[in-house]
């Protein structure tokens, strides 16, 4: 767009004066429409010329030079049209015009400014949607073309997203600068991994960045389809969440210390059935010394259609928490809205325990939820049994959760747990009580969430004994100042008839501040802290009695934050610090407390540190009292990280090392060093790490190094439903009666795509493709030259299904573009004859796109029958038309229908002029 800026005055010479209108339409915003006003206020004739020079991009309909033959006192208006195209350069366009007489000699000049609108419109295609890989070592070229359809140069990064055999993704580069109304093509070739080149399809995902702010323009994918005549199912659709699944063995050696050796073979992974699936996962470690191996986290489970069956190591969190060897069942309703589940637990370690069966206690549940998709509304029930030896009980929990929202900014989750104890040794029968709700919600601009938990001090949950509340505000103020206010309190104190001693700990914690608006590359915070601690834990480091009075800790600090990242984004770094004053046990006088710490990271390196004076927990100052300390504590720590990859991402390096000097540890040092190389099959790995503990006179160290080496198997896509075969004849039917008889040949290496997976046939015309769910599928026309073959939907309802296909000729259809234009009269336009788009309808239904090549002609193979065919007005070079765009053409099998030639006209030039006298 341009709009009008600037008048520079005019140099007048006496009698002459030059004016300029703009008279520009806002509708037509790539013409400048002015008028050029004369006026000869002399009293002689005068005769002479405008020239007009404008900058590149600019184009004037009218004629740089426009005649001018002027009586004294006439009045002339020259109307000047001035075509913007779309390469004409962002900013401000100086256009001069100078008014001359008969010898050449200035009489008047004048200068106009206009502002050109920044235009930085890109688009980004892929120039082979599809690209066919015929054999598992082929190379693939992928082709992104990239148009900078604005009006400056534009510097862009095209990212090529290769899909690796992990399921992670390799991201590619490629950078470059694109001119003013130009078009560059990058180019990424690689070769599939060996695991993915087996694959029905790989997706490499395209995505294109403006520079130097990273922002996308746009994307496009380009799939590389493997033709290969025998090909297994695969769910296109899955993600990290569905049933993809990595098959993978893991076998390591570990030692640690001076006599510790263990080795461990861990594996998982699934494989389908004729009917469902399985999906096992396996860990067995021995130690030297140890008379069995230990076998836990172990499972197998079969998914048969919505049913699921697990038996194994069964590790059910719960609000009764069930780990041991069991069985599990599940049904889940085909609306996936509807699920329940319900299993035995016998609560051993490992599967393989020789201790007698239910030695260690046992328990079953049941579960069951209503909405399970629905997560504004659902609710679910749960019962648990749970037999404890030790606390020689048996445990009844029932409860509910339920989850609702209220309107789109509210939302709760509400849990009520009841529980009935039968305890041994005449013990009476205790009922409880557990109850929670978080939510989560909006008051105008504040924000507000919450967390409420309750339950008695006999409780069986896994919370006993607790009183929690916590609370959070936080809003916007002065539109980017961000106020924040949390607030926690928490008391514990479980009972056990087993255990006579009585636990007491509170907590109440308050934070409150403010976050200031960035200023540049730094952030800054300030905050307030209260804290209070009780507990009764730690008494006989105070040589109290155990459980007597809780001591007592009380603190109040200020905060501060300071963050800072480089413009580059590659630095960054945050320091905060926390002072104030702290009330110790059996110290009524407040003592000073301060802590601070930083971190600093750049790409691969992180840096951190912290000092700490004076104690923050009453843990800290317990051990303190107990070492007989009577200094203040202190803390240092101080540690550093690596992260980096070498040789493209086959070799990762870990590292860190760290120092933390203290009353409890000493003078610390640890350090750790972890390396492992990744192939497409294989990995191989080498951890270590080294840690010394050093404490008065007891010192200990202790280095630890593990070796092992991961194979990847072939992944799979598991799916729970029923599965078949499908195997496909393809053949040419020459006496075209769809029946493979006398005279018929078969079709090597043909293609035939079924949904969206591509096939070549063999050499004796079939394909197979196998382990494919029961359901519809659609056999998908694949136009080659010469030949085609009907599409049709069929449902695949058994375990073997055979399908004929047969072909049948087509014929050709042929045609081109060419030009008419008159050179004096066009206006400026640039040919072209490549990239001219048709479509091609059939019965007024698109069948085809067809492209012309760079002679400006075009080829269609298709099948027998009437069609019409369009030129697609948009694909036309600017200022050309076409007077006769479409036409109606027959396709006869084995034969060529030529069409007549479609004209591309151009625009003429309109030159207006206007004369008055006085």
């Amino acid at each position: 767009m341009i709009s009008f800026r600037i008048w520079i005055p005019a140099q007048n010479s006496p009698g002459i004066s030059l004016d300029i209108r703009n008279e520009s339409r806002a509708d037509k915003a790539d013409i400048l429409d002015l008028m050029v006003v004369l006026n000869n206020e002399g009293a002689t004739h005068f005769k002479g010329k405008v020239e007009i020079n404008i900058p590149d991009g600019f184009r004037n309909i009218s004629g740089n030079s426009l005649q001018v033959d002027m009586k004294p006192g006439e009045h002339l208006f020259l109307p000047v049209k001035i075509l913007v195209s779309n390469n004409a350069g962002s900013g401000e366009a100086r256009l001069a015009f100078r008014l001359s007489d008969q010898q050449n000699k200035t009489v008047v000049e004048k200068q106009i400014l206009y502002t050109v609108t920044e235009n930085n419109s890109m688009r980004i295609t892929a120039e082979n949607p599809v690209i066919y890989m015929n054999k598992a070592t082929d190379s693939v070229e992928v082709r992104a073309r990239v148009s900078n359809l604005g009006n400056r140069k534009q510097n862009v990064t095209v990212v090529f997203k290769i899909p690796e055999a992990d399921q992670g993704n390799a991201f590619i580069e490629k950078k470059g600068s694109i001119g003013v109304q130009k078009d560059s093509v990058f180019i990424f070739r690689f070769m599939p991994s060996r695991i993915r080149s087996r694959s029905s399809q790989i997706s490499v995902n395209i995505a294109g960045f403006r520079e130097p702010d990273r922002e996308i323009f746009g994307n496009t994918t380009v799939s590389i389809q493997n033709v290969s005549s025998v090909q297994r199912y695969e769910d296109m659709e899955s993600t990290a969440f569905s049933n993809f699944t990595k098959n993978t063995i893991t076998a390591s050696y570990r030692h640690a210390g001076e006599n510790l050796d263990m080795y461990q073979l861990v594996g998982s992974g699934g494989f389908n059935l004729p009917s469902g699936y399985l999906f096992i996962r396996g860990n067995i470690y021995t130690m030297n010394h140890q008379s069995d191996p230990i076998v836990n986290n172990t499972y197998l489970t079969y998914h048969r259609e919505n049913s699921e069956f697990t038996v194994g190591n069964i590790n059910k969190l719960l609000e009764v928490s069930m780990f041991g060897r069991g069985v599990e069942y599940a049904y889940t309703s085909p609306d996936k809205d509807k699920k329940i589940e319900a299993g035995f637990v016998d609560q051993t370690f490992s599967l393989i325990e020789r201790n007698s069966f239910l030695k260690y206690g046992y328990g079953f549940y049941t579960r069951g939820v209503l909405g399970a998709q629905n997560a504004s509304r659902n609710i679910s029930g749960t019962y648990i049994f749970r037999n404890d030896p030790y606390e020689k009980a048996r445990h009844h929990v029932a409860g509910t959760d339920i989850q609702s929202a209220f309107g789109k900014d509210w939302k709760m989750n509400t849990k009520i747990y009841g529980g009935l104890s039968f305890y041994e040794n005449n013990q009476p029968t205790k009922p409880s009580l557990a109850l929670e709700s978080q939510y989560s919600g909006m008051i105008k601009k504040i924000s507000l969430n919450g967390n409420y938990f309750y339950s008695t001090d006999y409780y069986p949950g896994n919370r006993r004994g607790i009183l929690q509340i916590q609370q959070n505000f936080s809003t916007m103020i002065f539109k980017d100042h961000y106020v924040y206010a949390n607030i926690m309190a928490s008391q514990f104190s479980p009972k056990f008839y087993f255990y006579n001693n009585t636990l007491n700990s509170s907590n109440i914690r308050l934070d409150a501040g403010i976050n200031f608006p960035k200023k540049g590359n730094f952030g800054m915070g300030f905050g307030y802290q209260y804290q209070e601690e009780n507990s009764n834990s730690y008494n006989n480091f105070f040589n109290a009695q155990p459980y007597e009075d809780t001591k007592q800790l009380k603190a109040q600090r200020l905060t501060e934050y300071l963050t800072w990242l480089s413009p580059d984004k590659q630095h960054s770094s945050i320091l905060s610090m926390e002072t104030g004053l702290v009330r110790y046990p059996d110290n009524d006088k407040p003592q000073y407390q301060m802590r601070v710490s930083g971190t600093y990271s750049y790409k691969w390196l992180t840096l951190n540190g912290i000092y700490q004076h004076g104690s923050y927990f009453l843990s800290e100052y317990a051990f303190s009292k107990m070492l007989n300390k009577s200094n203040t504590y202190e803390k240092l720590s101080l540690s550093a990280f690596v992260n980096k990859n070498f040789f493209d991402n086959k070799l990762n390096i870990t590292s860190g090392v760290s120092y933390t000097d203290d009353i409890l540890y000493g003078k610390s040092p640890s350090g750790f060093l972890n390396l492992k190389y990744s192939r497409e099959k294989y990995a191989l790995y080498l951890n270590s790490s080294y840690f010394n503990y050093s404490s008065g006179s007891f010192n200990n160290n202790l280095f630890t190094i593990e070796a092992g080496v991961t194979v990847n198997l072939r992944n799979s896509t598991l799916d729970p439903g029923k599965k078949g075969d499908i195997k496909a004849f393809v053949y040419y039917d020459l006496n075209e009666n769809n029946i493979y008889d006398e005279g018929d040949k078969e079709a090597a290496g043909y293609l035939i795509m079924l949904n969206t997976i591509s096939f070549k046939t063999d050499p004796s015309g079939y394909i197979s493709y196998r382990s494919i769910p029961y359901g519809k599928y659609a056999l998908k026309q694949v136009i080659q030259q010469g030949w085609y073959y009907d599409e049709t939907e069929f449902t695949v309802d058994k375990h073997h299904y055979s399908l004929e296909i047969p072909l049948h000729q087509n014929g050709t259809t042929q045609g081109k573009v060419t030009y008419d234009f008159d050179t004096k009269t066009a206006v400026d336009f640039t040919p072209k004859t490549g990239g001219i788009l048709f479509n091609i309808y059939r019965n007024d239904q698109l069948v085809q796109h067809i492209m012309t090549d760079d002679n400006g002609e075009f080829a269609s193979f298709l099948p027998s029958g009437n069609y019409r065919i369009e030129l697609n007005k948009n694909s036309l070079p600017t200022n050309t038309y076409c007077d006769r765009s479409t036409a109606a053409f027959k396709v006869e099998a084995g034969k060529i229908a030529q069409l007549e030639p479609f004209v591309i006209k151009v625009r003429e030039k309109v030159i207006r002029v206007k004369k008055f006298g006085s």
